[in-house]
C-alpha cells in the first residue's frame, strides 16, 4: 500500500479505534468466528480525495482507503462502498482540498468501474467548496467543481450506476467520457428502482458546459420493471441538467417495452437542456435523440411553467422520441430552437416522433390546449411531428409548429416513407387506418379579412355523425401552424360531412396564411390542412 507521506504522522483516537476494529473484524471473519458488523443508519461520508482506491474495511462504518495513515482518506469509490454497506438514507458529500475543479479519474488505479449504488444515497457535488447551482431562467450559470472522468475506464463502464438503490439523488456533478452511460439506473438486483432524482448536473460536457466530452451511450439511462417517480431535472432553475454530447440524452423505459408500460405517471423529465451548450444557444448535440421514452406510460416531459420546459435541440436524430409509449404529456418544450424559442437550432431528423401500436404507443398529448402547455417545434430538418406505426389517438394541440424542413405534422400513410414528406390525402368517410387513424384534415375553402374581422370557411370529412375539434393557426407564410388563433367543434351529418365557419378573436392580416387541424377522440389529430392565403 502506498503511504501518503504528506499526511501528518499522528493518528487521531477515532482513527486508532477504526483501525483496531477493522483489523480485529478481519481476523475474526477469516477464522469464521464473526458475522459482519450491523449496519449503521443515515450516515454522511465525505469524499476528500481525487484518487480511486477502494475502502479498506467496509465493516468499519468509516470511509478510509488507508488505515495506516493519519486521518480519513475517503475516495468516491470508498464512499459508495460504505454507503452500500450502511442501511438508511446515506449521503456522500465532497470536501476535496484546494480550489478549482477536482477531477476523479475512474479506474486510474486499476480498480475498474465504480461500484453499483445498491442502497439509497444522495451524492451531492454541490457540497464541494466553490460549487453553486444554476440561478438563470434562461441559460445555466451553475459552477460545478467535481468531475467524474471515464477516460481511463473500460469501454462498458458507466459513470454512476444505480442498481436497486431506490430514492437516490445525484446532483452537482460533471460526468463525461465514459464508454457506456453517464448515469445508469437499472433493476438487475431488483425489479424496481423508483424515485431516482438526477438534477443540476453536466452530463457529457466539460465543466464549462461548452465542450463535447460525451459518454459513449446515453447521458442518463433508466430501465427497470418499475421506474415510477423518477425525475430528471425539475421545476426550478437549480435542478436543470445539461445533457449533451452523448449517444442519447435521456433514455428511459420499461424492461418490456411492448407490454404497454408500467403505470409511471410520476416520471418527469423537466427543465433540462438536451443537445445544447449551457447557454442554450449553441449546438453540442447528442448523437441520436435528445429524449427517448420506451414503453412507459403516463410520463411528463416539460410542464406549464417556464422553469419546467426542456430545450431539446441540436441532436443528431430526433428531439423527443416516444417509442411504444402511452399516455405521455409533452408540454411547454422548445424542440429545435434556442432556449428563447426564437433562434434556429434544429434536430437533424424530427422534432417529435411517435411510434407504436394501438395497444402500446397511443394516447399521447403534445400540448394540453393551454398557452402555457404549448410546445414550440421548429427548424427541424425533417418533420416537426412525425407519427408512424399504428400509434393512434395522439392529440397535437395548440403548439407553435413552424420552419421545419418537412411537414409540420406527418401521419405516415400507405406507401410513404419517413423521408417522403408529402401530405397524406383525405379519404371519403375517413375510413382508412394508420397512425392517428390517418384522421382527415380540414379543407379551407375561404379566408377573408374585411373591416378588421377574419372569417374562415371550410369542410371536414368524418365518420357519419362523428365529432371533431378543428384548431386554426396563422403563419406569416407557409403550411404549418405557428400561431394558434382559436378552435371550433363540429359534428358530421349522416353522410360524414361537416361544414364550418369560424372567426378568430384577432384578425389575421391579409397576405398571411391560415391552416387547420382536426382532432377526434377516436383517432387523434390530423396533419395540417393545405394553407389558405387570407384575402380582403
Amino acid at each position: 500500500m502506498t503511504i501518503q507521506t504528506s499526511r501528518e504522522a499522528s493518528v487521531c483516537t477515532r482513527k486508532t479505534k477504526a483501525l483496531a476494529a477493522g483489523l480485529l473484524a478481519a481476523a475474526m471473519m477469516a477464522a469464521g468466528m464473526m458475522a459482519a458488523s450491523p449496519a449503521q443508519a443515515s450516515t454522511t461520508f465525505t469524499v476528500n480525495q481525487t484518487g480511486d482506491a477502494p475502502d479498506a474495511f467496509t465493516t468499519s462504518n468509516t470511509c478510509d482507503t488507508d488505515v495506516f495513515t493519519g486521518g480519513d482518506q475517503c475516495t468516491l469509490r470508498a464512499a459508495i462502498q460504505q454507503a452500500n454497506a450502511t442501511a438508511g438514507a446515506d449521503a456522500i458529500n465532497f470536501a476535496i482540498p484546494g480550489t478549482g475543479v477536482k477531477t476523479i479519474a475512474v479506474n486510474s488505479q486499476g480498480f475498474g468501474a465504480l461500484p453499483d449504488i445498491t442502497e439509497q444515497v444522495t451524492v451531492d457535488g454541490y457540497t464541494q467548496p466553490g460549487s453553486s447551482p444554476n440561478t438563470k431562467a434562461v441559460g445555466d450559470d451553475a459552477s460545478l467543481k467535481v468531475v467524474l472522468d471515464g477516460s481511463n475506464a473500460s469501454s462498458g463502464s458507466d459513470g454512476l450506476s444505480i442498481d436497486g438503490g431506490s430514492n437516490s439523488v445525484i446532483k452537482g456533478l460533471v460526468i463525461n467520457s465514459f464508454g457506456n452511460a453517464g448515469i445508469d439506473v437499472f433493476g438487475f438486483s431488483t425489479a424496481e428502482v423508483v424515485g431516482t432524482h438526477i438534477e443540476g448536473n453536466f452530463i457529457g460536457t466539460d465543466p464549462t458546459g461548452t465542450l463535447d466530452k460525451g459518454n459513449g451511450n446515453s447521458g442518463v439511462a433508466v430501465f427497470a420493471n418499475d421506474i415510477s417517480q423518477t425525475v430528471v431535472g425539475g421545476t426550478t432553475p437549480a435542478a436543470r441538467n445539461l445533457i449533451s454530447g452523448n449517444k442519447n440524452g435521456v433514455d428511459m423505459g420499461d424492461n418490456d417495452i411492448f407490454s404497454g408500460g408500467q403505470p409511471s405517471g410520476s416520471i418527469r423529465v423537466q427543465g433540462n437542456y438536451l443537445g445544447t451548450d449551457r447557454s442554450g444557444t449553441k449546438d453540442l448535440g447528442n448523437d441520436l435523440d435528445g429524449i427517448v421514452l420506451e414503453g412507459d406510460s403516463g410520463a411528463t416531459l416539460g410542464g406549464t411553467s417556464a422553469a419546467s420546459r426542456n430545450v431539446v435541440s441540436g441532436n443528431g436524430r430526433t428531439g423527443v422520441d416516444l417509442f411504444f409509449d402511452s399516455g405521455t404529456k409533452v408540454l411547454g418544450n422548445r424542440v429545435g430552437t434556442t432556449a428563447s424559442g426564437t433562434g434556429a437550432l434544429g434536430n437533424d431528423l424530427f422534432g417529435v416522433e411517435i411510434s407504436g401500436s394501438a395497444e402500446s404507443g397511443s394516447n399521447n398529448d403534445l400540448g394540453d390546449g393551454t398557452a402555457a402547455g404549448s410546445n414550440t417545434i421548429a427548424f427541424n430538418k425533417q418533420d416537426g411531428v412525425f407519427v408512424g406505426g399504428q400509434s393512434t389517438a395522439n392529440e397535437i394541440s395548440r403548439n407553435s409548429i413552424f420552419s421545419n424542413v418537412g411537414l409540420g405534422i406527418d401521419l405516415l400513410g400507405p406507401g410513404e416513407s419517413s423521408a417522403t414528406d408529402v401530405p397524406t390525402p383525405n379519404d371519403p368517410g375517413d375510413a382508412d387506418s394508420g397512425p392517428n387513424g390517418l384522421q382527415n384534415k380540414p379543407v379551407l375553402t375561404s379566408a377573408r379579412t374585411v373591416s378588421g374581422n377574419t372569417t374562415l370557411k371550410g369542410t371536414l370529412g368524418l365518420f357519419p355523425e362523428a365529432g371533431a375539434v378543428i384548431r386554426f393557426y396563422s403563419n406569416a407564410s407557409g403550411d404549418e401552424g405557428k400561431k394558434f388563433i382559436g378552435q371550433k367543434s363540429v359534428v358530421a351529418d349522416p353522410n360524414g360531412n361537416a361544414s364550418f365557419t369560424f372567426s378568430p378573436a384577432t384578425k389575421v392580416p391579409v397576405g398571411q396564411t391560415v391552416t387547420a387541424t382536426a382532432t377526434s377522440i377516436r383517432e387523434g389529430t390530423s396533419e395540417f390542412s393545405a394553407p389558405k392565403k387570407v384575402t380582403s
